[in-house]
């Protein structure tokens, strides 16, 4: 049960937080399907930033919701009616539609049928419950995190001891020191009670505003700063360190046991297919599949969604890459290829240029002759660069000629001459490389596309620029220039060790979906619950803010008036590493809940920066590491180069680009005795993928 639109409405149902109307602005509304603007929505005492997003009309928003809702709660009866019920994230699936339905219509009878306008909804928590239990990646991300509560709680129990005996040492210290120093500053600010000590050791733990809380103690006795000094080495060095140490591991050990689970499934169904499938004997009398049954199986696979698919002339192909021993049939270790084939993308490519086809006599020709030779010898690449660096030092002087404000317009003029002289020489180059490189092999590689378009770019500009009856406008050129320092990736590209680290960046960015999903559904949560708990209450004039850190420093913009505002001090957290003390005293001031701000950021920082940013930073760790070892094992790997290329036409040859690798204890699992006789491993119910 495959359903694309299940992710198309979780997605609008995330788009809808954006997008709807704040809960303190409803009751300023007109009409149930009015557009209207938001600052007249939203409008209080004085000014009140918001994030600039067009509200759409209550009736809008929700109809999105209930054709959403309505689908999604369709697929899950579906998938009960199927027999898909077990599991837990089948019964969160559930829960999460039905409340996010109760309270779809609650809202609708408050809204539209008592003209009340309700201060709190269960739907921003739902939606990201909602997207959380609907996307596999994110869903297993919080599997990940469920799983490394338990060694997470127990070093999170060391640090906030931490900082609580560190608190307390610190009120019976500073207490009685109720004097100023020398700069008319308390010597005890921060440390006159135990409950302000605990709450300005924590925040030195964070390092937020740190060292501001020991300079008053630290002006008055210089001793003073010793305590700060151990406690800053235990809080931060090592604590904070041991915390990411342990969800690093605990991470580590759940992907690497989930992985080796999934492993040992495929294993056993690839040996079950295996069964099903051999119809014919080697010589020694081993069970092997024959070419009919192996162009069966891929009619089937080419079915499957998530098996690239092989054309019916590719089949004998793939059959002679499986096939090592050329017996004219698969064997069983043969058969554990086909795992590693579908991790290979197969390109037939043309061996012959353009003029070779077409123009036989230019290709016998010996100016052609030396034209290759130049071509794939080491001096080509050389020209190529010396051409492009000094390229860039003419785009660097003359940046920096304009940025200076000495680049007259005689000296503009000129160097537009010379990069149209450049452009001439890209072009050159190329036209040589594709002279005596066929087209085909060159547009595999993705830097020669990127050096081919802007080539092509460049040169028209070029030429349209010469052109005295086109003129070029000096913003164009300067986007030209853009892209020519884009060309200095291929410099860099020339460096394996770059080029490695790429291609690793690369393959972790389309894998981290999961980790950045949960730290988005980490901001979303506490975003909604801004909204609610302190939306309209931070605007200018507010009597609660005067005179505070937060207007001084001019935080006011970074606020919670609307769902996408709240995500600035949110991630604003999450790149400091803490909270700001200054967000977290303004907003407790201006709520009407006693110690809300405090509450509301703290578990912030736990759950969103201790546990949900470590696993982020888990992720990348694990995945670089394994990632660089695994592309390094692949620049090695000359599987292929010794493809056989006989049953290929003249003329042609196939290229096989390797995208990941297997696990050699993958190998091992599959290749194992079968646990006994044939009937004993049809008991077991080995699952066939």
């Amino acid at each position: 049960m495959v359903h694309p639109e299940r992710l198309i409405c979780v997605l609008l149902l995330t788009v809808v937080s954006f997008v709807e109307i704040p809960l303190w602005c409803l009751e300023r509304r007109s009409d149930v399907f009015a557009w209207e603007d938001a600052r007249a929505l939203c409008a209080a005492p004085g000014r009140v930033y918001l994030s600039g997003t067009d509200y759409l009309p209550v009736g809008a928003t929700l109809l999105a919701e209930f054709a959403c809702v309505g689908y999604l709660a369709t697929l899950v009866g579906m998938e009960a009616a199927f027999g898909f019920r077990d599991g837990a994230r089948f019964r969160a699936r559930a829960a999460a539609t039905a409340a996010y339905a109760a309270d779809c219509v609650l809202f609708l009878v408050a809204e539209v049928g008592f003209g009340s306008h309700p201060a709190f909804r269960f739907a921003p928590y739902l939606r990201v419950a909602l997207l959380a239990v609907n996307v596999t990646a994110i869903y297993e991300s919080f599997e990940a995190v469920v799983a490394l509560l338990p060694a997470f709680f127990n070093v999170s129990a060391l640090l906030a001891l931490c900082v609580g005996i560190s608190g307390w040492l610190a009120a019976i210290t500073f207490d009685d020191l109720d004097f100023e120093n020398r700069e008319g500053v308390d010597v005890n600010d921060g440390f006159d009670s135990l409950g302000t000590s605990i709450y300005t050791m924590f925040f030195v733990s964070t390092t937020a505003n740190f060292p501001d809380q020991m300079l008053p103690s630290f002006t008055y006795r210089r001793t003073f700063g010793l305590f700060f000094f151990i406690y800053v080495l235990l809080a931060v060095f090592i604590f904070l360190n041991l915390i990411l140490a342990v969800v690093y591991n605990e991470y580590s050990d759940f992907v690497k046991g989930r992985v080796i689970e999934a492993n040992r499934n495929r294993a056993r169904g690839l040996n079950e297919a295996f069964k099903l499938l051999a119809d014919a004997k080697g010589d020694d009398g081993s069970p092997q599949i024959s070419r009919d049954a192996f162009e069966k199986l891929v009619e089937h696979t080419n079915d499957v969604e998530r098996v690239p698919r092989v054309e019916a002339g590719e089949v004998a192909f793939f059959f002679s890459i499986m096939d090592d021993d050329k017996s004219g049939a698969i064997s069983k270790a043969e058969f554990y290829d086909v795992c590693d084939i579908l991790q290979y993308s197969f390109v037939k490519v043309r061996t012959t240029t353009w003029l070779q086809r077409n123009r036989p006599d230019v290709a016998a020709s010996e100016e052609y002759a030396r034209l290759e030779a130049f071509v794939r010898s080491p001096l080509f690449p050389r020209v190529s660069m010396a051409v492009l660096l000094l390229n860039t030092a003419v785009v660097f002087l003359s940046s920096y000629l304009d940025l200076a404000d000495t680049l007259t317009p005689g000296g503009e003029e000129a160097f537009a001459v010379v990069e149209m002289l450049f452009s001439i020489a890209y072009a050159a180059l190329l036209a040589a490389q594709l002279a005596v490189e066929p087209f085909d092999e060159f547009w595999l590689h993705t830097s020669n596309r990127f050096d081919a378009t802007v080539t092509v770019v460049l040169f028209g500009a070029a030429v349209f620029w010469a052109l005295p009856f086109v003129d070029v406008s000096r913003d164009v050129l300067h986007r030209l220039t853009i892209l020519r320092l884009g060309r200095l990736l291929t410099v860099l590209n020339q460096v394996d060790r770059f080029r490695l680290i790429c291609e690793c960046v690369a393959k972790i960015v389309p894998a981290s979906t999961g980790v950045v999903g949960v730290l988005f559904c980490a901001g979303a949560l506490w975003s909604g619950a801004g909204v609610q708990l302190f939306g309209g209450l931070v605007y200018d004039g507010n009597g609660a803010l005067e005179g505070s850190d937060y207007l001084d420093s001019h935080y006011d913009v970074l606020n919670f008036n609307d769902f996408a505002m709240g995500f600035l001090p949110l991630f604003a957290m999450v790149t400091s590493g803490g909270p700001y003390t200054e967000f977290v005293e303004a907003l407790n001031d201006v709520s009407g809940a006693k110690g809300a701000g405090y509450y509301f950021f703290v578990s912030f920082y736990v759950v969103g920066v201790l546990i949900f940013f470590n696993v982020f930073s888990a992720f990348v760790i694990d995945a670089f590491l394994s990632q660089y070892t695994e592309a390094r094992a692949l620049a090695h790997d000359d599987e292929a180069d010794t493809l056989d290329q006989s049953c290929v036409e003249e003329g042609y040859r196939i290229v096989a680009t390797r995208r990941s690798a297997q696990n050699d204890v993958y190998r091992a699992m599959f290749l194992e005795d079968d646990d006994g006789d044939d009937d004993d491993d049809d008991d077991e119910g080995g699952v066939i993928n």
